[in-house]
């Protein structure tokens, strides 16, 4: 029934419309470089032949649910069979799924393919939209892309001009320091480059919303944290995202075109500090120019800056491992007052066409690497293919051990059975013996007795008297009892929450001497009787 619902929901959504493919369109990357023919060399793999998407969508699925437990080889093939998908409920299906998993402790065997065959999926299905929101939450999805996929991804937003979401998997790779080839690297750079020069203001506009004073809540919490900012996972500034990004993937220029988009990035990053250091170098080295439309930039932009307290409130404090940055007042002097005028004196400020240059730089890039990087790119996915069907022979080896000794446990115990049952007169003296040593709870119903009940009537018969020490009075009216007489009580241990310790039963209020009494003497803090005095008086 479960499944059938399943069916019936994933039929009642839009079909996915998949991209028509062109052999003319017009691309960075070299089909030998993108390794068409060994991807789908490694999609008819008879490991994944044999598995149904919409079968395996939800017995994984079921599993997450009722089992909390599934083995990332099911994640690595379903990851792998998502190009076979027809609607967009099962992207989402699918999507959960890999929330889900990431966790779970099986989520610690998370493989490079991973990522790379989410990619390429995506791209096959035309939804390579949907991957950004995954990409940037690392904690709910944990997916990080491979220089490969990142390629790939970098080079189907940028033919069709989406300059904001390539330069948004840029920032990723940012951020996560990973390592890239001269490939990647062009491919940001014609990215970041071109959505500078496209991107409105609205486009740098912060997406956190600010809170009216009415619309804010006080709650108490134990403790606040310290408003801190690593200058890096923490930015939040569109502006200063994208210059870091620039800066980062220009890094190690070698040429005055690279160098130029360097200060650009340092610029928007507000690393005065740090252009002083680059235009220093320029200076030094012969070969090196800047663009003349950069410098315009660099100086709008100084003119322009504010010195803000709080934003430097918020940073980290210098330790021996960051540098020691310059403080824009001080670096706006120097750049305009120093280093711009030597190189105007220098003739070293030119005009460069920044946009050709990263448009026949990554062409460049391209053909360069469709000779270098495509036997790389091909091993790799052979690689995975082979690792993932060693883990599955590796999976079946073991669950074929667990089944066959879960056969010969089961074997056993029909032996001691049988054996039991052909040896009984033979071993009855030793059977008989076995049984008396061992202790037998009293089945009969009038001596059966709940666990504690014993202790809980004890107790409550040593309280039934409020003073101990006075005689007791029995059931008989006309009979005195003396103390030595009641000798279930006389020799029993004292009890520590005696009944004159309860003065204050019937009052809320319970004074401060009262409590610290309490509290010296190992009475319950509460102030309240025991369950069973509250029953019994």
């Amino acid at each position: 029934m479960f499944r059938l619902v399943q069916h019936a929901f994933r039929a009642s959504h839009h079909v996915l419309k998949r991209p028509f493919l062109c052999s003319s369109t017009r691309t960075y990357l070299s089909d030998a470089y993108q390794a068409f023919d060994k991807w789908d060399e490694a999609l008819a793999t008879d490991i994944l032949k044999k598995t149904n998407i919409s079968e395996l969508l939800i017995d994984v699925e079921d599993k997450l649910i009722r089992k909390k437990h599934i083995s990332s080889l099911d994640i690595e093939i379903l990851a792998a069979k998502l190009t076979h998908v027809e609607t967009t409920e099962d992207l989402k299906l699918a999507e959960g799924i890999l929330e889900k998993f990431r966790h779970t402790p099986e989520a610690l065997d998370f493989q490079p393919s991973l990522a790379y065959s989410l990619v390429r999926n995506y791209l096959d299905l035309g939804q390579k939209e949907r991957l950004l929101p995954i990409l940037g939450d690392k904690v709910k999805y944990g997916i990080f892309l491979d220089r490969f996929s990142a390629n790939l991804l970098l080079n189907a937003f940028l033919l069709e001009k989406k300059y904001k979401d390539a330069a948004q998997i840029c920032a990723d790779l940012m951020l996560q320091d990973q390592d890239d080839d001269q490939l990647t690297r062009a491919l940001a750079l014609n990215a970041c480059y071109n959505y500078y020069l496209f991107a409105t203001e609205e486009d740098f506009k912060s997406d956190v919303v600010e809170e009216e004073d009415e619309d804010i809540v006080k709650v108490k919490v134990q403790f606040v944290r310290n408003i801190t900012n690593d200058d890096h996972f923490d930015l939040t500034d569109k502006r200063k995202l994208l210059g870091k990004t620039l800066a980062y993937f220009s890094r190690d220029a070698n040429n005055s075109h690279v160098v130029s988009l360097q200060i650009l990035g340092y610029t928007l990053y507000k690393k005065f500090g740090r252009v002083c250091d680059v235009l220093q170098t320029v200076l030094d080295n012969d070969k090196l120019q800047v663009d003349e439309g950069i410098i315009k930039i660099l100086e709008k932009e100084l003119d322009e800056y504010v010195y803000n307290p709080a934003e430097f409130k918020e940073n980290l404090p210098q330790s021996p491992y960051r540098r020691l940055e310059l403080i824009p007042e001080a670096a706006r002097v120097i750049i305009k007052e120093k280093l711009l005028p030597k190189l105007r004196e220098q003739k070293k400020i030119v005009t460069m066409d920044l946009k050709q240059f990263v448009e026949t730089n990554l062409i460049e890039q391209a053909a360069l690497a469709d000779k270098r990087d495509t036997p790389k790119h091909e091993q790799q996915i052979a690689i995975w293919t082979r690792e993932r069907q060693e883990q599955l022979d590796d999976q079946i080896h073991r669950f074929v051990i667990d089944e066959k000794k879960a056969n010969l446990m089961e074997r056993l115990r029909l032996l001691e059975e049988r054996d039991e049952l052909l040896n009984f007169f033979e071993n009855e003296s030793r059977i008989v013996m076995h049984s008396h040593e061992k202790e037998f709870a009293d089945e009969n119903f009038e001596d059966v007795r709940a666990p504690g009940e014993h202790e809980y009537f004890e107790l409550a018969r040593q309280h039934y008297h409020w003073d101990r020490m006075e005689p007791r009075r029995s059931l008989h009216l006309d009979k005195k009892l003396r103390d030595d007489e009641m000798s279930d009580v006389r020799d029993w241990p004292p009890y520590k929450y005696l009944a004159e310790n309860w003065k204050y039963d019937l009052v809320d209020y319970v004074p401060l001497n009262e409590k610290m009494k309490r509290r010296k003497e190992d009475l319950p803090p509460s102030g309240k009787p025991p369950y069973y005095k509250q029953f019994f008086f």
